[in-house]
């Protein structure tokens, strides 16, 4: 459970999309957030449409409303990132909070789903993601396969459905020249049109999203919280380059 601290919301940020299934899965995780902080204000709000207002119950005595924008993202250098880069031009006030990959806790659940897909040591494994030219976002990518590997303790390949990256496709086809099956461990949010492209690769086995629609794994809670504190105890407007 979080004590609030006087005048102090989160904001927690994510793409608008028309996707049913997406939106309901990212609405999940933000209602368990709002349950595991219930003194804390949570606000769900798409990135792009992010006011100067939202969240403001009204100055404090002495103490300016304090608000803090979680980006439900899972890396730098994205849609939600760069929108809330221009809000927080538009608004000082603002902090921005780390995205919440690449890190540590992310790797951990990708290994949950690739043992719940039946995967194996043996296996070759392809990070799918969705890609991006913006340099932030390949660094977070190649950074979170080399965390993946650490935590499945064998090597891991990245293919990409847009940006420089080697196309997904194609890095399964490369990826069955060892010989073994391949495996993909879906490195996306929540389920969806990215998510169905992923699972359409032609893999021998491809894990669910990080949100799989149902309860949210608690790490992924605690996380969100997590990035949500950095924030206000760092007390500067933005805290985009922390990692776990």
């Amino acid at each position: 459970m979080t004590t609030r601290r006087s005048g102090e919301t989160l904001l927690v940020c994510s793409s608008p999309s028309p996707d049913s299934a997406e939106h309901a899965a990212l609405g999940i995780l933000v209602n368990a957030v709002r349950r595991d902080a219930p003194s804390v204000e949570v606000h769900d709000v798409p990135a792009d449409m992010l006011r100067a207002d939202q969240g403001r119950n009204g100055p404090e005595p002495g103490r300016p409303p304090v608000r803090v924008a979680v980006p439900l993202t899972l890396t730098t250098g994205t849609d939600v990132t760069d929108a809330l880069a221009i809000a927080l031009r538009l608004d000082p006030t603002l902090r921005v909070a780390a995205p919440l990959g690449p890190d540590w806790v992310l790797a951990e659940i990708c290994v949950q789903r690739l043992v719940e897909a039946g995967a194996r040591k043996d296996d070759t494994i392809v990070l799918g993601v969705d890609g991006s030219h913006h340099a932030a976002a390949i660094d977070g990518i190649s950074r979170a396969a080399r965390l993946l590997s650490a935590v499945w303790g064998g090597p891991v390949h990245i293919g990409s459905v847009r940006g420089p990256d080697v196309p997904l496709t194609e890095a399964v086809d490369i990826a069955r020249a060892y010989g073994h099956r391949v495996v993909v461990a879906s490195y996306v949010l929540t389920p969806g049109r990215l998510a169905d492209t992923i699972r359409h690769c032609g893999a021998d086995l491809v894990t669910a999203p990080l949100l799989d629609g149902g309860v949210p794994d608690q790490r992924l809670v605690t996380l969100v919280l997590s990035r949500f504190h950095q924030a206000l105890d760092v007390g500067v407007r933005s805290v985009t380059s922390l990692r776990a």
